[in-house]
């Protein structure tokens, strides 16, 4: 899946904001992380761990955060190019022996549970959703047609137990969902303040600001457009009420004479709508006022209306 530049300005906006941690808290993220994206093979009897990404940045600061943790570990750092259509580029990291950094990451990838101490605190659980969004998080930009930000996992137990771990936040609530998608569990939020609140609780604020403005601005656009075809719509009501109007005031002239309606304020709007088709009832009951010299509301003339109908009614008036 291709990678939206909004998901990759935003993990490496991530890699900037976590490079100084506290040891806890880097441990945290990169359980996550390797939990998430890590595939063991062994050799030797021993337990090698591969872990890889799209972006240069990420797995070099994943390579940094893992010396920080082990200083003496086998670790290699390596890229390679696909072969699909895009010819992408994935760059890698392979750790000899990594039981060391298991165990310190408290990882067990035949179990699916998250060890108490990783996520103890809100911190923590900060740092795990951070490691986690860095591995397999992705978001559209809040340009697109649609708001999504989700993290695919490999297991439906974990993403059901990295679910159990977000409610625990007590100052939030994200409200993510769950669903399978082909070999994956993907849990997403759609609601823009929640992916904006996710954004800001995980350190991404340029990231959370850039959603904001430009969710701001799409929003003030299609509330514009709705505006601007609401106003249309008005409009074309108006004009096709009207030429009614003067087809009713028509059969009166035709069968009465307008100049024969005894009611004043009747008589004269009558000649006001056949002059002035394209005139809204605000600007008619305007030119009324200055004709009687007297004020005449804009609800006036829609009884004044009333009145013209039941007038034509009354000389037997069909609208067909």
């Amino acid at each position: 899946m291709k990678v939206s530049s909004f998901t990759r300005e935003i993990k490496e906006e991530l890699t900037l904001s976590w490079i100084d941690v506290t040891s806890d808290l880097r441990i945290s993220l990169l359980s996550a992380f390797i939990r998430a994206n890590g595939v063991i093979s062994f050799s030797n009897r021993c337990e090698n761990l591969t872990l890889e990404a799209d972006n240069a940045q990420v797995i070099k600061f994943i390579y940094k955060q893992i010396k920080e943790t082990i200083e003496d570990i086998d670790i290699h750092f390596y890229f390679r190019k696909t072969m699909k259509f895009n010819k992408s580029t994935r760059y890698a990291i392979e750790i000899k022996d990594a039981s060391n950094i298991l165990d310190i990451c408290k990882i067990n990838f035949l179990e699916n549970k998250i060890a108490y101490s990783l996520t103890s605190k809100e911190d923590k659980i900060r740092a795990y959703l951070t490691g986690l969004f860095i591995s397999n998080g992705s978001c559209n930009d809040p340009s697109s047609t649609n708001y999504h930000l989700e993290i695919s996992l490999k297991n439906e137990d974990y993403a059901k137990a990295v679910l159990k771990m977000v409610q625990k936040i007590k100052t939030k609530d994200f409200n993510f969902k769950l669903i399978k998608r082909r070999n994956n569990y993907v849990i997403y939020i759609k609601k823009s303040d929640l992916i904006s609140d996710f954004l800001n609780f995980i350190d991404a604020n340029d990231a959370c600001f850039k959603f904001e403005n430009t969710r701001m601005d799409r929003d003030l656009s299609n509330v514009t457009n709705r505006l601007i075809n609401c106003d249309g719509y008005n409009y074309n009501k108006s004009i096709t009420n009207a030429q009614k109007q003067i087809k009713m005031i028509d059969f009166i002239d035709s069968h009465l004479g307008i100049k024969n309606i005894t009611n004043e304020k009747v008589r004269n709007l009558c000649y006001l709508r056949k002059e002035f088709p394209e005139y809204s009832y605000l600007e008619l009951s305007n030119e009324l006022s200055k004709v009687l010299e007297q004020k005449v509301s804009k609800s006036n003339i829609n009884h004044l209306f009333r009145k013209i109908n039941e007038l034509a009614e009354r000389l037997n008036y069909e609208d067909n």
